[in-house]
């Protein structure tokens, strides 16, 4: 069949208008032969402007940052260092640091409640076969273990962060920092990826600690670039300058009682020029220790908090009447790529694992007030506490709200395409920028401060 004959079919059989036909060079030079009378031709205009289908708020709020791979110079470092040891004897200290960090994963509860039921027979038997809680000292085969076997997953979880505190204050741009239990450096490692860091200082109280630190820098560091200061001890000069940014990562739960971790933590904040940041284990006793933290500093005043919470009001999962840290508690997850050395460390077979870990980032001065501005709006959105349950037709999110409660909200696909597709998308620890059309349900009461239930 000719193109003249096959055009005179389709004007013969009446396409809609809506329909239309794409032509190469050959078939156009073709249809010049053919009369206006015989086929209607329009030349359609293509738009190639980017269609986003997701909000550009949601976008905004998002937490996800994908696996995390940890840099080549930092792998090599740490490579460099195992070589040099016995790879029998770190696998052996590794599994022994395991133990002690899931020998104080949870909290002790303080009454008995045995009632002779199967399910609390099965709890005490449980409870009775757990390692007991105790905690290591860190010395030269220890921190060399911690760097093998432990560093990958606190990176992982520092570098989640410190990317959300760049991305969330567009005009946070520290040029000193303070990492107090920085152990073999991670943090200060992590915060340097986002940030132009001149001057860094990293205190820890173990000497074989900050030498394996040492030992990493000089893999890792930049030429030209000023090397950081490693020392055992935090000293305080009212009159030196303030570093813009400290941190304290997994170190609270190494802090043997509440009255020295309080210390602690207003020592650390008396010496924050701008912003604090408290990174603990994902586990009730690190929440706890995170929750506990993050008061002690809001009693002060004139401060507030950047991340996780959408609130400045005493946690509910920890100080509500109806919490249950044991069972819920404020934590997330973020995927790491296992190194060689991790992996065999660990004697796996899986290149991958999910760090989890509890966090709070502080900021002097009060809170922003709503404004146009994404960054002012951020801080009145709720923030997903568990990973969103994605049903057919609806999602459903627990989430920590504004007014200081667990409340549960159900996005349904009648609310919208924008916010039903938000929700969709939605991951466990993004902050969501959409209001539930449906009746929001109180999942937990707001916390209760001590001070004025006294």
């Amino acid at each position: 069949m000719s193109f003249r004959q096959l055009l005179k079919g389709i004007s013969a059989r009446k396409y809609s208008t809506k329909k239309a036909i794409f032509l190469n060079e050959q078939q156009l030079q073709a249809l010049g032969q053919v009369t206006e009378s015989e086929i209607l031709v329009e030349e359609i205009s293509i738009q190639t402007d980017h269609y986003v289908r997701s909000s550009e708020e949601a976008t905004f709020g998002s937490k996800r940052i994908g696996c995390v791979e940890l840099p080549k110079p930092l792998m090599k470092g740490i490579q460099d260092l195992v070589d040099g040891q016995d790879k029998r004897l770190i696998r052996a200290d590794a599994l022994r640091l395991y133990d002690a960090l899931r020998s104080t994963a949870r909290i002790p509860k303080e009454n008995d409640d045995f009632d002779g039921s199967r399910f609390s027979k099965k709890i005490r038997k449980a409870t009775t076969t757990v390692v007991e809680p105790h905690k290591l000292s860190y010395g030269p085969r220890e921190s060399v273990a911690y760097a093998a076997g432990v560093l990958p997953s606190t990176y992982a979880a520092a570098i989640n962060v410190m990317k959300e505190i760049s991305s969330r204050l567009t005009d946070f741009r520290p040029r000193s920092m303070l990492d107090f239990g920085c152990g073999p450096g991670t943090a200060i490692w992590a915060a340097k990826e986002h940030f132009q860091l001149e001057n860094c200082v990293g205190v820890d109280l173990s000497e074989d600690m900050l030498r394996v630190a040492e030992q990493i820098e000089e893999s890792i560091k930049v030429e030209g670039s000023t090397p950081v200061e490693f020392k055992r001890y935090l000293t305080f000069d009212p009159k030196a300058h303030k570093p813009d940014l400290v941190v304290s990562s997994f170190t609270l739960g190494d802090i043997s009682s509440a009255a020295l971790q309080k210390s602690t933590v207003e020592q650390l904040w008396a010496q924050t020029g701008d912003i604090l940041v408290l990174i603990d284990r994902g586990t009730p006793v690190g929440f706890s220790n995170i929750a506990r933290a993050r008061q002690w500093i809001l009693e002060k005043e004139n401060a507030h908090v950047v991340a996780p919470c959408a609130h400045d009001k005493p946690c509910p999962l920890l100080f509500s009447p109806d919490a249950k840290p044991n069972d819920l508690w404020c934590h997330f997850s973020q995927r790491v790529q296992r190194p060689t050395f991790l992996m065999k460390t660990k004697h796996s077979k899986f290149n991958t694992e999910d760090a989890k870990y509890s966090y709070v980032v502080l900021r002097k001065g009060t809170r922003p007030t709503k404004s146009d501005s994404l960054e002012s709006q951020a801080y009145h959105w709720p923030r997903l506490i568990q990973p969103p349950l994605k049903k057919n037709g609806h999602i459903v999110m627990d989430t920590c709200s504004t007014n200081g409660e667990i409340q549960r909200m159900v996005i349904p696909k009648s609310q919208g395409k924008v916010p039903y597709r938000d929700a969709r998308k939605a991951m466990w620890g993004d902050l969501f920028p959409h209001l539930s059309k449906n009746k929001i349900v109180t999942r937990i009461s707001e916390g209760i401060n001590a001070k004025e239930e006294s």
